[in-house]
């Protein structure tokens, strides 16, 4: 056995590939089966999808969507929380993938820029300006970290200053 071998890992079933919509020049990069739901999670160079056990797209979303990505090792849990902060998705991970790296690269890929600031309650909020990585469109977002109210006055002026800049600082 060669010292650095590559365990060959199975392609991603025809069916799976066959479900998940790509644009021209865009790939599949990493993929991996829940093992909760027999479904599968496939990162692409523009967005990440999921497919139902029965090989039938349940979604599919461009990265900038994703706020954030977490792996927890000890129980193979890979959850994804969006901007706007909808329900987190969680999928159960245990075979060998490089989607958790993935997820991270297409994540940091996406965001241009970025500012956070503490509210006087110690709420964190965030302003970026991210990239639509299919077309390369510029989008701005503002997110409220936990228990973070945007709709208090000084809360939105802090962060339309903050997100203003950005604009400035990339030409928009």
């Amino acid at each position: 056995m060669a010292l650095f071998e590559r365990r060959r890992r199975p392609a991603l079933p025809a069916e799976v590939r066959a479900a998940v919509p790509l644009d021209a020049g865009e790939q599949v990069l990493a993929w991996s089966r829940d093992e909760t739901s027999g479904a599968h999670v496939v990162a692409t160079t523009h967005h990440l999808a999921l497919v139902d056990a029965a090989g039938s797209l349940v979604w599919g979303r461009p990265w900038h969507e994703a706020e954030s990505g977490t792996w927890q090792g000890e129980t193979s849990e890979l959850t994804v929380t969006w901007v706007g902060h909808g329900k987190p998705t969680r999928w159960r991970l245990t075979e060998p993938s490089l989607l958790q790296q993935t997820l991270r690269e297409r994540l940091q890929a996406s965001v241009v820029l970025a500012d956070e600031f503490r509210t006087a309650g110690r709420r964190t909020v965030r302003v970026v300006i991210r990239q639509d990585l299919s077309n390369g469109a510029l989008v701005e977002q503002t997110i409220a970290g936990r228990g973070a109210d945007l709709s208090d006055p000084l809360v939105a002026r802090e962060a339309a200053q903050r997100l203003a800049r950005l604009r400035s600082e990339v030409g928009l």
